[in-house]
């Protein structure tokens, strides 16, 4: 069961291995959040960094980039942070010109982003670097290993994500306890 863990796998075992604990399923979900770390750390050192942008800031270019204009909190939706983060990263990203924030014409309340031409090409320049990384770090699985693991990890993600569906359908309609209002302003 320990053939070619890594030494914080061989830890775990030794200090819980007496437990009745799923070890494949701990392995999967610790190393894809560690992997997921290293290479999120790689990209900052590597590719970000030159241009002092954070991961969330470089994630929300991309966004703009590939889906266009949207509203404020379908962009912190997409890019996977609260709608507070959100405005710091837009207001940083605005302050360099790279994005731009309107009211939208149908309500006024909302405010839309999108990318400035600066930003479109601060993205464009940034993104073939990224990618190259991406090839680096991927290098050394085949064709196929890498259609497996980007099939295995979608699997994840989609069963994840409906997960995450269900529960929050599960909300009371009456704005009850964790109603998501009460998390997010």
């Amino acid at each position: 069961m320990d053939d070619g863990l890594l030494p914080a796998e061989r830890k775990v075992v030794e200090r819980l291995g007496h437990l009745p604990l799923d070890f494949r399923a701990m392995w999967a979900v610790s190393n894809l959040f560690r992997a997921s770390t290293s290479i999120r750390r790689r990209m900052e050192a590597s590719v970000l960094a030159p241009d002092k942008l954070s991961w969330t800031s470089f994630v929300a270019l991309w966004v703009l980039w590939v889906w266009g204009e949207m509203e404020s909190r379908d962009l912190a939706a997409a890019v996977g942070i609260s709608r507070p983060t959100s405005t710091g990263v837009v207001t940083t990203l605005e302050r360099r010109g790279w994005v731009e924030r309107r009211k939208n014409p149908e309500d006024g309340r909302m405010i839309r982003v999108a990318l400035t031409r600066a930003g479109e090409r601060k993205i464009a320049d940034l993104f073939p670097r990224f990618n190259e990384q991406e090839r680096a770090v991927t290098a050394h699985l085949t064709p196929e290993q890498q259609d497996a693991m980007a099939a295995m990890l979608r699997s994840m993600l989609l069963d994840a994500d409906a997960d995450a569906d269900a529960d929050a359908d599960a909300v009371p309609a009456d704005g009850g306890p964790g109603d998501p209002e009460d998390v997010e302003p």
